[in-house]
């Protein structure tokens, strides 16, 4: 391990100061706790893709998770066995009262963050430490070569350094030493575990539409309904048999939603009504129970509502992604702003402004290759994302065996 002249006149600095659990602090929980600690450049939808890994592979884990600068309360997503708290100060007796608090197994840091004294503080207690999904461009690495030394040191500290890309890793190895652990695993993404689906229900669908041309339009709000009908008419136009499976966001529209298609003279059937998209048939509501999975699996491209105007919630890309259906969307990714970059970044989806571009796309998107190239580059970006969490996961267990080996031992 790396000794550092820096980091010992750091902590000798931050010796004052301690930390008292709040009132109303959750006590530990039972068992292996797992300790997320957020830190710049990753953020909680990460952490959390990553705990319910973890929870699937080693049923009975238990997460604390704290967040650089506070926010762990918003975290949403994880297991239910997850308690959060404030990180503690930067003061080795805070971090070392925190520590006795939580008594966690292993400490995980995502982010290029290293704070020194807790760092420091979990490595002398014997809690491993793992660095994870950490990008290091030229900016921080400009810092870092001003504390070498502390860096350094700190770096030796952790048992595993998961790096995003190569050049984080030469960065981090230039920093810590050709020894240092360091591996390129890539970023942990929010991807989405493939949505169930009835294969009997999709073939029978499948046979009844034959080569008919179908798009969906997922979780549209009453504001975008018009946009997408909209749409619907105007692609018809070049492929007079296209169908539209039209998914509300709220399922309670779907009275006023057909009656007013069918005032429109649209040909309208209902799935909760247990009707078919017979050959007449122009728009299918797909009100009934959820199916998305169904319908992700049925039609080659998918309109992402609640994206055209901003406030909208809509829905996760990588849903459709993991299923094969080319995604579009609004300028407006709402609550997943992180994952339609990775899609974009990757040639994955396309963007539209309003109905006239959507019916444009959705018309061009009526030849296979066009949509399936999308659709695989979408789902390329949704398994890679799967490997890097299973990755991590494999990592953090192997860590946590190989402590609690050392332990019975």
């Amino acid at each position: 391990m790396a000794r550092s002249l820096a980091l010992a006149l750091y902590l000798l600095a931050a010796r004052r100061g301690g930390w008292e659990p709040a009132e109303g602090r959750a006590t530990r929980p039972d068992g292996t706790l797992v300790w997320m600690h957020l830190g710049a450049g990753s953020n909680l939808k990460r952490l959390a893709q990553l705990a319910r890994r973890l929870s699937e592979l080693r049923p009975g884990l238990a997460f604390l998770v704290t967040a650089q600068g506070g926010g762990a309360a918003a975290a949403v997503g994880f297991p239910a066995a997850m308690v959060t708290d404030q990180a503690p100060a930067e003061r080795v007796p805070a971090v070392a009262a925190f520590l006795e608090y939580w008594r966690p197994d292993l400490s995980l840091i995502a982010g290029a963050t290293l704070p020194p004294a807790l760092i420091a503080g979990t490595h002398d207690r014997g809690i491993p430490l793992i660095l994870a999904d950490i990008r290091l461009g030229s900016d921080e690495l400009g810092h870092w070569r001003w504390r070498r030394g502390l860096a350094a040191s700190l770096l030796s500290r952790f048992s595993r350094v998961l790096a995003q890309d190569p050049e984080t890793a030469t960065r981090l190895r230039a920093i810590g030493g050709r020894q240092l652990p360091v591996e390129i695993a890539g970023r942990i993404e929010e991807t989405s575990e493939p949505l169930p689906g009835s294969e009997a229900e999709r073939a029978a669908l499948a046979e009844l539409l034959a080569t008919r041309p179908v798009w969906l339009a997922v979780a549209c709000p009453e504001s975008e309904e018009e946009a997408v009908i909209a749409a619907h008419a105007r692609a018809m136009r070049l492929a007079h048999r296209m169908l539209l499976i039209l998914v509300p966001a709220d399922p309670q529209r779907a009275d006023a939603l057909a009656d007013r298609l069918g005032r429109e003279g649209w040909v309208v059937a209902r799935r909760s009504r247990e009707e078919e998209p017979e050959a007449d048939v122009q728009v299918f509501l797909a009100d009934g129970e959820a199916e998305l999975g169904l319908w992700y699996r049925l039609a080659p491209v998918t309109f992402m509502g609640g994206t055209l105007a901003p406030g909208g919630t809509g829905r996760n890309p990588f849903e459709p992604a993991a299923l094969g259906s080319a995604i579009l969307h609004g300028p407006h990714p709402g609550p997943y702003p992180d994952a339609y970059t990775l899609l974009a970044e990757a040639r994955a989806t396309r963007i539209v402004a309003g109905a006239e571009a959507l019916a444009d796309t959705v018309a061009d998107l009526i030849a296979p290759d066009k949509a399936a190239l999308l659709a695989h580059n979408a789902w390329a970006v949704s398994s890679g994302g799967a490997e890097v969490t299973d990755r991590v996961a494999e990592i953090v267990l192997a860590t946590l065996d190989g402590r609690h080996g050392k332990a019975a031992a």
